[in-house]
Parts: C-alpha cells; sequence; structure tokens
C-alpha cells in the first residue's frame, strides 16, 4: 500500500509505516518518482530481481568445480582398482603360461600337438599384451582375446575343474 497521506506530510508505504518525504522536501508521491525515474528503480531493483537466478549459477559452477575434482579423484582409484585386476589376471596366465611350456619342454608327447600350437600362441599374445600402454583403447579387445585363447587351451588340455573352480563348488547348506 503506498498512499501520499500521513502525519506531518510524510509518504506512507505501508501499515504503520511512514517516510519523512515532506521533511526533505518531497512534498508528494509524483514529485518523489521524478526525483527517481522508473528506470533508475528498474535498474535497481534488476539486482534483487535476479538474486536467486545469480545465486542458481554460482551454484552450478561451484559444483561443477568440485564435481571434476570428485571426478578426477575417483577415476584415479578406479583405474588403479582395474589396473590391478587386469594385472593379476595376466599374472595368472602368465604363470599358467610357464608351468605348461615347462611340461612340454620335459616331456614333449604330454600335450598333443594342437595344444602345443595353442600354448605358443597363448605365450605370444601374453608377451605382445599392451600392459604399458594403458591409454591403448583396444586393451579390453586384447585382454577378451587372451581370455578366450586360455578357455580353448584348458579345453584341449581337459582340465576344466582345475581352472574352473567355480564350476567344481558344492553347494552345501547348513
Amino acid at each position: 500500500m503506498v498512499a501520499c497521506t500521513g502525519a506531518e506530510g510524510s509518504l506512507r508505504v505501508g501499515p504503520g509505516v511512514f517516510l519523512g518525504a515532506a521533511r526533505k522536501g518531497i512534498a508528494s508521491f509524483g514529485a518523489m518518482l521524478e526525483t527517481f525515474p522508473i528506470s533508475d528503480v528498474g535498474d535497481h531493483a534488476h539486482g534483487a530481481l535476479h538474486l536467486e537466478e545469480k545465486h542458481l549459477d554460482e551454484g552450478w559452477e561451484d559444483g561443477l568445480r568440485e564435481g571434476e575434482k570428485l571426478g578426477h579423484l575417483d577415476g584415479r582409484e578406479v583405474g588403479f582398482a582395474k589396473g590391478f585386476e587386469v594385472g593379476q589376471e595376466l599374472g595368472f596366465y602368465a604363470g599358467c603360461h610357464a608351468v605348461w611350456v615347462k611340461c612340454v619342454k620335459e616331456d614333449p608327447e604330454c600335450f598333443s600337438e594342437r595344444a602345443r600350437k595353442g600354448i605358443a600362441s597363448f605365450g605370444a599374445m601374453l608377451e605382445t599384451f599392451p600392459i604399458s600402454d594403458p591409454l591403448n583403447e583396444e586393451i579390453l579387445e586384447t585382454l577378451n582375446g587372451v581370455r578366450g585363447k586360455f578357455k580353448t587351451i584348458v579345453a584341449l588340455l581337459g582340465m576344466h575343474h582345475e581352472y574352473n573352480p567355480q564350476e567344481t563348488k558344492l553347494s552345501l547348506t547348513f
């Protein structure tokens, strides 16, 4: 509520709220508006009206910066864990390959010709695996090839139970 009446020529701007406009030389509301043009009021009000939008934008920017920091940290942790898993798996395959090569050296006829060729190509795959190049985009495809070759050799050797302990697990319940 804005009215030009009030005690001693004051400007009443709300219930029980008076501004002493007359004391400062402003006799009426119209004269006050001439002193403060509408465009100036709009410019001052613009900041107040868009305060929420400004804070949302600042919050968005702050959140984006923090998200990038946390993303890098989380990415480093996940990359480290996945890299460890890949290294552990390749170490297992390399150990199996070493045992099979030793068996073939001691007794060349212990495995079939096809199995010996598979063991040789498996060793070549392990040697050429790009373990020192973590940015190689084909690393997962290569790892899947190594896994497939390992499964083929295990099948050729007839050792499914020795190399797949999940299949031999007893399902006992109490």
